[in-house]
Order: structure tokens, then C-alpha cells, then sequence
């Protein structure tokens, strides 16, 4: 039996409006796995296929090409989609429910009624931070507030695959905090987290796997670790009185770079970590008081952005 909660073989979606129009590939062989009990980063540009990769998933839209399977099941059988809790980047209530209302109508959906219901909803709603707004019509809602109860939906069926496409989306610093440390809680539980997200910062200390897609191709797909490229590199942080330019001619002659501060007398001084002993030379030489010393490393941000162009 295969250990995957989610599994992609050469996975196609194309779109044509009529037959005399050109077909827009959304998504282009795509195969991926998604290990059982990870909190996994799907990551890509607007337009990438991450949320037709999401919809086909669902049983939303059909594949052109391709299968894929939800813990063996394929997707194109309904129950497939039993463990799976699922926010949309938009999601939508009828406003006139409360916040309560609503997630015991999901509550109801996911097999849980009555008393097991209201149990359910209680314990799901305190968890994402809106017990305390149960009664609040959704129509008087923020749209953090909506995002909240979005997430109690998705959770309140006890699903074992988290799928959640932009779920920071209105989101207050408190509130990604909050929702943070929840999926962390989750992936302890041994629920599998599927997380689109822009946030990439947050992505890359927060997912044990990401995939990146672009123009509907998988472009990198593992680690964190493994996806940045290691650098060994050191930044030095000195401050100048003015701008000395022998110095800056010395450290390129090195091998390194001197890259300026804007609306500042600092600047940063970039070398193989090999020349850190040399460059401190010069420094002191050229009188340049040192600020700081740090090793340089691509972030996940850096690796995004050098791999989608």
C-alpha cells in the first residue's frame, strides 16, 4: 500500500473555449506525491495551475490526461473526497447564518448530528478563534473573521488531508500566528497539511516539503533545504564615512562585491567565505568601521524568484 495521502501521475488540464480557439494549457504533466502526515507547500505565481491542481483534486473539474489518487482512492470516486477538509482562497456562506450556523451545517455534511454535532462545531470553532463571535451573522463578519470560519468548515469533519488554498487571506499578523501554530498542532496529529500559499517566508519554516509550479510545470519539488541553493558566501556590514572606492576596486580584484545601502554611509561587502581573513585586512586598512558579519543563504523567497524567472 502506498504511504502517499496524495498521488499525481502526468497530470494534464487544458482549456478551449471553442473549437476554433488556441487550447491554454493550465496545467502540463504534472506528478507529484504528497507523503502521509507532512505539511506540504504548493507554491507558484498567479496562473501557475495551483488551484486547478486543487479543483481537479476535488473532483471539481475533470483531468484532460493524467490520475491521481487521494490515500489510493481515485479521485474521480467519491470517496475520495471522505478525509478531506477543504478551503477555497474565497470561501462563500449565505450571509444571513452565523458564524455557528454555518459550521454546524458542515458539521451536519461531514456525518456528525445532534449533540455530536454541536460537540464537534464547539471544540472547532474555539480552535480557529471564533467561539467567542458564534452568534455574529456572517453578513457583519471581517473578512479574517469569514477566513476563520472557512477554516472550522474544513476542520470540523476531523479530516486526515488538509487541503487549504490561501488560507493567510485576510489574516491579520495575529491571526497567521495563530493559524501557524494550528497547522503545526495538525501535522502533530498526524493530519497531512496541502497548503497553497504567497507567503513564502513563512512557507519555508513552517512546510517539510514544497513544490513550485510554473506555467503549469513542476520546476522543483522537495525540502527546503533542498530547493535553496547553498551559498558560501559572508556578508560583511561596514559603515564609511564616504563611499571609498580603492576599497570597493581592492574587493572586486578579491573575487567579492560591494553593494551600497541606499539613503545610508553602510554598505555590504560579499566574498567567498575563504576571503573573509583578506577582506577584514583591506577593511582595516581603508579604516572602515565593521557593523556586522553574517553568511549569506538563499531564502525559499530567493529560490521562488530564481526559478520561475
Amino acid at each position: 500500500m502506498s504511504h502517499h495521502a496524495i498521488r499525481i501521475e502526468h497530470f494534464s488540464k487544458e482549456y478551449q473555449r471553442s473549437p476554433r480557439d488556441e487550447k491554454r494549457v493550465a496545467v502540463d504533466d504534472l506528478t507529484l506525491d504528497v507523503p502521509q502526515g507532512v505539511l506540504f507547500g504548493f507554491l507558484g505565481p498567479n496562473g501557475a495551475g495551483k488551484t486547478t491542481t486543487i479543483k481537479t483534486l476535488l473532483g471539481f473539474i475533470p483531468a484532460t490526461k493524467g490520475n491521481a489518487w487521494i490515500f489510493n482512492v481515485p479521485v474521480g470516486d467519491e470517496s475520495s473526497r471522505q478525509r478531506v477538509g477543504y478551503l477555497p482562497e474565497q470561501p462563500y456562506f449565505p450571509k444571513f447564518l452565523t458564524a455557528q450556523e454555518a459550521v454546524m451545517v458542515h458539521a451536519g455534511l461531514s456525518g456528525k448530528h445532534g449533540k455530536a454535532g454541536r460537540d464537534c462545531a464547539e471544540r472547532t470553532m474555539k480552535r480557529v478563534g471564533m467561539w467567542d463571535y458564534r452568534k455574529m451573522p456572517l453578513s457583519k463578519c471581517s473578512k479574517g473573521m469569514v477566513q476563520r470560519v472557512g477554516l472550522a468548515t474544513a476542520l470540523v469533519g476531523d479530516p486526515s488531508l488538509l487541503i487549504l488554498d490561501e488560507p493567510s487571506s485576510g489574516l491579520d499578523p495575529v491571526g497567521r500566528k495563530e493559524l501557524r501554530e494550528l497547522l503545526a498542532e495538525l501535522q502533530t496529529e498526524g493530519v497531512t497539511v496541502f497548503l497553497s500559499s504567497h507567503l513564502l517566508s513563512e512557507m519555508e519554516s513552517l512546510c517539510n516539503r514544497v513544490g513550485i509550479l510554473c506555467k503549469g510545470k513542476l520546476v522543483a519539488c522537495g525540502t527546503p533545504d533542498e530547493i535553496v541553493q547553498s551559498r558560501d558566501e559572508v556578508a560583511v556590514h561596514i559603515e564609511q564615512s564616504e563611499r571609498d572606492e580603492v576599497l570597493a576596486q581592492q574587493v572586486v580584484s578579491l573575487g567579492g562585491t560591494v553593494e551600497a545601502v541606499p539613503d545610508s554611509r553602510r554598505a555590504t561587502v560579499l566574498v567567498p567565505s575563504e576571503l573573509v581573513y583578506s577582506v577584514m585586512q583591506l577593511l582595516d586598512k581603508h579604516r572602515a568601521r565593521l557593523v556586522s558579519v553574517s553568511t549569506k543563504r538563499e531564502t525559499l523567497e530567493d529560490a521562488f524568484l530564481r526559478l520561475v524567472g
